[in-house]
């Protein structure tokens, strides 16, 4: 009886189970990003762009200092008013790495 009981218990297991999925899944494998703001000033006129980059860099995002954001390695803005803004620069890849760098800069007119 007990053997008979086993053998029900066994069988009812193994068909409530699902099939295993042997697809082989592909992950990025990705090397942390990095860099650095660089930027020329003339007089309110400021260009932005990424230098000494190292990594994989999916996207790059900054922070103007003055509630503006913009996107991309290399960009021009024009600032309202003279003053110290602290930039701020994330990079990001496809393996959800951050990499966050800030830099005081000054504008004069």
């Amino acid at each position: 009886m007990k053997v008979f009981i086993a053998l029900i218990l066994i069988s009812l297991s193994c068909a409530a189970c699902e099939p295993f999925d042997l697809d082989q899944k592909n992950f990025p494998i990705c090397e942390k990003p990095e860099g650095s703001i660089g930027f020329t000033a003339a007089k309110l006129e400021v260009t932005f762009y990424l230098e000494n980059q190292k990594g994989d860099i999916g996207a790059v995002g900054w922070e103007l200092g003055d509630g503006r954001n913009r996107s991309g390695t290399q960009f021009t803005v024009f600032y309202d008013k003279p003053g110290t803004y602290n930039v701020i620069m994330v990079l990001a890849n496809q393996c959800d790495d951050k990499f966050s760098v800030s830099r005081l800069i000054t504008v004069t007119n």
